[in-house]
């Protein structure tokens, strides 16, 4: 929901609320469009907050006139931010309002991952796009990486600025209790600030910008000067998983993430040692570009210090991407939902792939022309409640299949070899024998189906492809591509029936990929839901004109 009761802190920043996955509450977003009036390419990128203060006093705050989000902008990103609940203008835990000691810690990483989640679906929704990158402060890592974790097509690409790592295990101690809240005053702030840098060595922030700083801080509070000293109320979930990963619990698993990582930190940082950035570089194991980054005279909070533009450089660097010599991207960069894309990578495969495979026609004067349009493609789409997250999940799953073609084939001729009914559409209806050549004519299809589907690029050659694919099982054109010497005409209750014989086979496969038990079975649905809309366009030919 857009609204304006927020103190905006450029002329076009835009505001949302929208509703958390706490009933009732609500979060607080920013959003900055690129400075130029018409970027290229739609490069958005949310930023996460750490443990003590707000978006507004983080990466969107201004030291001199200019921030780390007008960095970005600069950069042609589209630049968000949200506010945790008990955050900055996000609404506040009902348990905020008791007795600190009254209930547990409040906004653990877990809470936070969910309220991220939310965040990023909003935005995608609201940009119509698949996924974005993210950037996060300090504990707000762990939150990230177990969203990220969950949701691996939504992100694009992590930086992780200071963020938190595993430490070993302390015998004999574990960590310690937390109220549900605390104060955190100027004076607490202040000291987090300098207690990093070296004796002796100058000041990496000034005086006059901190004090421009703090005042803003207690603004993020309204009830901040009631209290002696004045200090703002925060949720204390944060600490209480930092203290849990210094003592070997960490609140999130790094192996899960699929995305380009980069660990941005500074040199006198002490929450993210040399040791802690090795074992956190090493725990993205199936990260497929990695970086670490130590920046000198940086601490724990760079953002707001004097080497704060070189944290902007080498964010808007690794964001940007093209960081290899070769044309290989990450999946979920590779997979954004462009149609001049699906042109770019499809139309060459194809030419080689109608040589390779005879009767494969996609996209030639061969096929007939699908009697309903792309915008009533787009309707049937609805009806299946199929939306751009399955296209995602689709083509997260190529390759996941594309080395078991041969054994889902092997699968599903099976099962069609079993049954006597299904059979028969293979055999001479004269001889009762197997019409060899037509069987591999049509294995060889079928195999670049699977692909196909998993690509799921959606034009007007792919529809009119599937109306000839319903042609060729129904009697106007059964056996002619292939010459073929099988019953003329497949039944249509037996294509519609045949859907689970091809699906459920498919989830072993992705079963085995490595992604979490949610990432699976959205890849699973995500067939499911294709496949019926596929069975669907094939029985076009089995209704009379004006009836499908």
């Amino acid at each position: 929901m857009l609204q304006a009761s927020a103190q905006k802190l450029d002329p076009r920043e835009e505001h949302y609320w929208i509703e958390s996955p706490r009933q009732g509450l609500q979060l607080f977003l920013r959003h900055l469009p690129p400075t130029a009036s018409q970027a290229p390419e739609v490069r958005p990128v949310i930023y996460v907050h750490g443990a003590t203060f707000p978006s507004a006093l983080s990466i969107a705050h201004r030291f001199d006139g200019y921030s780390w989000r007008d960095a970005l902008c600069d950069a042609g990103f589209d630049v968000w931010s949200f506010d945790f609940l008990g955050y900055g203008y996000s609404d506040r835990y009902p348990e905020m309002s008791e007795p600190a000691g009254a209930n547990s810690a409040l906004c653990r990483a877990q809470d936070g991952s969910e309220q991220l989640e939310a965040a990023v679906r909003f935005i995608l929704q609201h940009l119509a796009i698949p996924s974005l990158s993210i950037i996060s402060h300090s504990w707000a890592s762990m939150p990230t990486c177990r969203f990220a974790g969950r949701h691996p097509t939504m992100v694009d690409r992590i930086v992780l600025f200071a963020p938190i790592a595993r430490r070993a295990p302390r015998r004999y101690e574990g960590p310690p209790p937390a109220p549900a809240w605390r104060f955190v005053t100027i004076e607490d702030q202040w000291a987090r600030f300098v207690e990093d840098v070296p004796p002796r060595a100058p000041s990496v922030l000034s005086r006059v910008h901190f004090a421009e700083w703090g005042e803003r801080y207690l603004d993020t509070d309204p009830e901040s000067h009631t209290r002696s000293p004045a200090g703002v109320k925060i949720p204390t979930g944060p600490f209480v998983d930092i203290l849990h990963a210094w003592h070997g619990e960490f609140a999130c698993d790094p192996a899960q993430v699929r995305a380009p990582v980069a660990i941005i930190r500074g040199e006198w940082d002490g929450l993210i040692p040399d040791q802690d950035a090795r074992w956190l570089f090493d725990a993205f194991a199936a990260s497929p570009n990695k970086r670490d980054i130590k920046i000198s005279r940086g601490t724990h909070l760079m953002h707001l210090e004097e080497m704060r533009y070189a944290l902007y450089r080498e964010s808007i660097s690794f964001l940007m991407g093209d960081d290899q010599a070769s044309a290989t991207k990450s999946i979920t960069t590779a997979h954004r939902p462009s149609s001049q894309q699906g042109a770019q990578t499809m139309d060459a495969p194809r030419e080689q792939q109608q040589q390779q495979i005879p009767g494969y026609d996609l996209g030639t004067d061969k096929v007939a022309k699908s009697p309903i349009s792309m915008q009533e493609w787009e309707e049937l789409k609805k009806s299946a409640l199929f939306s751009q997250e399955d296209v995602v999940y689709l083509r997260l799953s190529e390759d996941l299949l594309k080395d078991h073609v041969e054994d889902l084939l092997d699968a599903w001729r099976g099962i069609v070899f079993d049954l006597p009914h299904l059979s028969a559409y293979y055999q001479d209806p004269n001889s009762h024998q197997v019409d060899t050549e037509y069987a591999k004519a049509v294995r060889k299809r079928f195999g670049q189906w699977i692909l196909d589907t998993a690509r799921a690029n959606y034009d007007q050659a792919w529809l009119d492809y599937q109306y000839e694919i319903g042609l060729r099982h129904h009697r106007t054109k059964k056996n002619k591509t292939d010459n073929g010497h099988t019953l003329g005409h497949l039944r249509g209750r037996d294509i519609f029936a045949f859907v689970p014989s091809i699906v459920i086979p498919i989830k072993p496969y992705l079963a085995t990929s490595g992604y979490s038990r949610e990432v699976v079975e959205s890849m699973y649905q995500a067939w499911w839901k294709s496949m019926v809309l596929q069975a669907t366009l094939w029985c076009q030919p089995y209704f009379r004109d004006g009836d499908f």
